[in-house]
């Protein structure tokens, strides 16, 4: 009798009325890319030197230093490569990081998993302080605890801006709900003089390869707009059939600054999961962007492309597509760049 109860309490249970979700929320409370795929790229290329003679070891890039007084002109804005999706935003007096990631693996533990190619191109007690990280996904070479819980210890009063369903994760590693910003697509939130707004984006959400959480966090990107000037922090993204990025930019367009990921879309079916260089270009040609850095590369030997495999066919698209070197550049490990005079209306 027990047994049938429960199992009429059960089917009694109302049930989720999808019709009122956004198209990119599941009934089973997971979520989706809701573009297509998109066609799958090419590279014969990158095929025929990969049978010859494959090589991906990656090799500590140089570290660059020079320019710390930038950080202590509150008139300046600059970015500083620190590896990966790792970027310090030091806008005007606010620290931001993104995606941050200081450990020697992406991985849950410290003795297995990718290994850096490259050291930091700086640590965490060498930077400003910092008052803001955005977070675009739960991937660990994106999401990383080890540093997650480093600069909430460093700095206690820091504001985690995060996708939807991500902030129980970080709660479970000691940050206050009080001091998490968590947003699906297309949600906005305001920190001091920023505004940010969540994007989308092409991608997935998983921690570990048998992980029941797949895509039960969302995914995406950031815009940040401080008064006039706007950055785009892609994320890790995939190109799709572009639509997601046509929207962005018919919202956000031109923007001034772009983070953009170049690497591990080798072998070819990884485009489905990343973008390539040439399709990172074009993604800096639809944002009408000003000026791009890019990221996502020679620090992580997650896939088959060679570590300088991304900056070289960058180089290339960037030469098909008239692109200017200095309008889209391959960044210095650690190397901090003017990215805007906070007084001059354009740069």
């Amino acid at each position: 009798m027990a047994g049938l109860f429960f199992l009429a309490a059960c089917s009694s249970a109302p049930k989720l009325d999808v019709s009122t979700l956004p198209p990119h929320h599941t009934a089973d409370g997971r979520f989706r890319n809701t573009d297509t795929i998109g066609p799958l790229l090419l590279d014969t290329m990158h095929l025929e030197e990969a049978v010859k003679n494959f090589d991906n070891t990656f090799e500590p890039l140089p570290l660059i230093r020079g320019g710390e007084s930038l950080w202590v002109d509150s008139s300046k804005s600059t970015a500083t490569w620190i590896g990966q999706s790792t970027f310090y935003l030091r806008l005007g007096n606010i620290g931001v990081l993104t995606d941050p990631i200081f450990s020697n693996r992406a991985s849950p533990v410290f003795f297995a998993g990718p290994k850096r190619g490259s050291p930091p191109g700086r640590i965490l007690d060498s930077l400003p302080p910092v008052d803001l990280v955005l977070i675009s996904h739960d991937h660990y070479d994106h999401l990383d605890k080890r540093s997650i819980k480093s600069i909430y210890k460093k700095y206690p009063q820091v504001i985690f801006a995060v996708p939807l369903k991500m902030a129980e994760l970080l709660e479970d590693w000691g940050i206050p709900s009080a001091q998490i910003i968590e947003k699906d697509w297309w949600e906005e939130a305001y920190f001091k003089d920023l505004k940010l707004t969540f994007v989308p984006a092409h991608h997935k959400a998983q921690r570990f390869i048998f992980d029941r959480n797949q895509n039960k966090r969302l995914w995406g990107g950031w815009i940040i707009q401080k008064k006039e000037r706007s950055i785009w922090f892609a994320g890790d993204i995939a190109m799709g059939d572009g639509s997601y990025y046509k929207e962005i930019a018919s919202r956000f367009a031109p923007i001034d600054f772009c983070l953009l990921p170049i690497g591990s879309y080798l072998p070819a079916r990884l485009t489905r999961m990343h973008v390539s260089p040439r399709q990172a270009a074009q993604l800096h040609l639809l944002m009408k962007s000003k000026f791009s850095i890019a990221m996502h590369w020679a620090t992580f030997n997650l896939t088959k492309d060679r570590m300088w495999d991304p900056p070289n066919d960058l180089n290339r698209a960037r030469y098909e597509l008239s692109i200017p070197e200095d309008r889209f550049r391959i960044s210095g490990m650690g190397e901090i760049i003017l990215i805007w005079d906070n007084n001059l209306s354009d740069n």
